[in-house]
């Protein structure tokens, strides 16, 4: 048994002695039993106030109770707690001011909001970036500070435990920035909101779009200039009919190049230009246009080299810009065709997804299918899977990114899948509100 449990045993005994001894001299044991019951309470209660001093004055050791026994081990438990939280404290103290040290340092601004979506702490770039001092703006909703429209309509219409990593590309309220604001969730109802420079992108995006456009402009002139002579050189009984045959590769060459070139003016305009408002563009018969593509392909291809099934839902329309829109089915219907073998059947399909009101343009076909590393960049410029064979059969190498950015201009979505050797499906569709009733 350790000391204090002792010196506690020792007291209760001389209690008990205390009884037997006044018990036995006066005869009166109820005497006997409550006065050495009462004296102890009485020390005991004296004590435990002491204790509850010392613990309500702070823990310092200079007020500690002076006792021994059971009392005086719970004030060394008590007193070593204490010490051990104030060096855990002070260790943590210690991180803390590491942590807001590196954060403070970071390059991009970082702000902490709680479930209100008030601020609780921001670093320094929060200050260069975005005009928000956590000394100056803590407790204020984050809303009042940064007013752009883009990030009060987040702001409103997402409920905070449902914003979920959103993104958004804005200008700086100080100056003419280009910033990138994220909003992360983190821990119990709070989120982080960080904001990176991005100017410097931007420019150098807007000087290759530049570049790409005057660069397409200047070659159309030369191009068409070349064409033309070639056109007469093809066309003149001049010509020795050793020289027919590379002037009419040249003309093929002349219009796969003059097709790069109107495709990229093409990508160009749909850079530079803002996406559309919800309910802008005329009401577009997908479906016509639709039948209208197949038709001229089958006056074109054999029918024994593809087979070409349409099925559409006549009704069915949408609100868009109709050139875009007839540039998206032509791209995607043209790449089936193009990029598969003979006797390729491909399945054109322009339907309503019921449980979410989407309207989708399908096109199907049961070609070699495409390897799974490369869907992920079917959509980047010049981008091809078999180089030879798209070289071959004419294509630019720029349909599918024309199509992507046109579904981004309506707010829509391009989805690419295949198996091997089984089918490859490219899937466009436009929002709900986008549908005509």
């Amino acid at each position: 048994m350790s000391e204090p449990w002792t010196v506690e045993s020792w007291r209760i005994g001389a209690v008990l002695l205390a009884l037997l001894v006044i018990g036995g001299l006066t005869g009166n044991w109820l005497l006997a039993t409550l006065l050495p019951v009462i004296i102890y309470l009485s020390w005991l209660m004296y004590q435990l106030y002491c204790l509850e001093r010392w613990l309500r004055s702070g823990l310092n050791s200079g007020d500690a109770p002076d006792t021994n026994g059971v009392l005086g081990l719970i004030i060394q438990h008590i007193y070593y707690q204490k010490q051990l939280q104030k060096k855990h404290k002070k260790k943590f103290k210690s991180l803390l001011k590491r942590f807001n040290s590196v954060v403070s340092a970071f390059p991009y601004a970082a702000i902490v909001l709680n479930q209100h979506q008030e601020i609780e702490w921001s670093n320094k770039a929060a200050k260069k970036l975005l005009g928000i001092e956590y000394t100056r703006d803590r407790g204020q909703h984050i809303g009042n500070l940064i007013r752009a429209p883009e990030f009060q309509q987040c702001l409103q219409h997402k409920k905070p435990h449902n914003i979920n990593d959103v993104t958004l590309e804005l200008r700086s309220p100080l100056s003419p920035t280009h910033i990138v604001l994220r909003l992360i969730p983190f821990g119990k109802g709070q989120y982080l909101l960080t904001a990176c420079d991005i100017s410097q992108q931007v420019n150098l995006q807007r000087m290759r779009e530049t570049f790409v456009a005057n660069a397409s402009h200047e070659l159309r002139t030369p191009l068409t200039v070349i064409a033309g002579y070639l056109e007469i050189l093809e066309s003149s009984p001049e010509v020795p009919e050793n020289l027919h045959e590379p002037i009419v590769s040249a003309q093929l060459q002349a219009t796969r190049m003059g097709q790069i070139i109107e495709d990229l003016l093409t990508l160009s305009r749909l850079e530079t230009t803002t996406h559309l408002s919800k309910h802008s563009g005329a009401v577009v018969e997908v479906s016509v246009i639709l039948a209208n593509i197949v038709s001229d392909i089958q006056k074109t291809v054999a029918m024994d080299n593809h087979t070409l099934h349409l099925d559409t839902e006549p009704t069915l329309k949408i609100r868009a810009v109709e050139s875009e829109i007839n540039s998206v089915c032509l791209n995607l219907i043209k790449n089936a065709v193009k990029h598969t073998p003979a006797g390729t059947s491909v399945q054109i399909r322009w339907f309503l997804i019921n449980n979410t009101g989407q309207a989708c343009l399908q096109v199907i076909d049961n070609g070699k299918g495409i390897p799974a590393e490369d869907i992920p960049r079917l959509t980047e410029r010049f981008y091809r899977v078999n180089v030879g064979r798209s070289r071959q059969v004419g294509g630019t190498g720029l349909g599918l990114s024309i199509v992507k950015h046109i579904m981004e201009r309506h707010q829509g979505y391009l989805l690419i899948s295949s198996q091997p050797d089984v089918k490859t499906q490219f899937t466009a569709c436009f929002p709900v509100y986008r549908v005509s009733k």
